[in-house]
């Protein structure tokens, strides 16, 4: 929470005092925005829920009464609220940020062994000689990574784990994907 741009009352994005929109900050934390807590493990219908009573207060069709500079503020938090809503239905996104901070990989430089790519260049041989093959695998290799990236969510969320390993391992569900 900070302070309001124009009476400096609490304010994350409109101002509980004079109710003036805040500038959205650069780096949206999805969490933050829709009010929930930090987990991978997240009620959807909780999710549904704070998205559609802040997308009804904030959307720019309900701002004619304010100042413009309002109403383009409000326009920019609704892009804000969706994409927040978005990042946290995506299950891959939501470990991203956890993980990482950001809702994206990288473009490059994915975190991959030595070990997983030499076992993807094996496969890409294979596929040669025996069609269909790797896309099978993949497809095997992803349900391992999911339940994988489900062991250490739920233990990090216990309190027994990090999130150490998720962003190596997201790397690698998206090599396969």
């Amino acid at each position: 929470m900070s302070t309001c741009r124009v009476c400096h009352e609490p304010a994350l994005i409109a101002c509980v005092g004079c109710g003036a929109f805040q500038t959205p900050p650069t780096h949206v934390d999805p969490f933050l925005v829709l009010g929930l807590p930090r987990a991978w493990h997240i009620d959807k219908a909780k999710l549904e829920a704070n998205y559609r009573e802040l997308a009804r207060k904030i959307h720019p069709d309900r701002q004619g009464a304010k100042s413009q500079a309002d109403r383009r503020l409000a326009l920019q938090w609704t892009a804000n609220v969706n994409f927040a809503r978005r990042a946290l239905l995506d299950d891959t996104k939501r470990a991203w940020f956890l993980a990482t901070g950001s809702v994206e990989p990288p473009e490059r430089g994915l975190r991959l062994s030595p070990a997983f790519l030499a076992e993807m260049f094996e496969w890409r041989e294979e596929e040669e000689t025996a069609p269909g093959t790797f896309a099978e695998r993949a497809s095997e290799r992803a349900a391992q990574i999911r339940a994988e990236l489900e062991e250490m969510f739920t233990a990090w969320e216990a309190g027994a784990g990090g999130l150490g390993g998720v962003e190596e391992a997201l790397s690698r569900l998206r090599y396969v994907s």
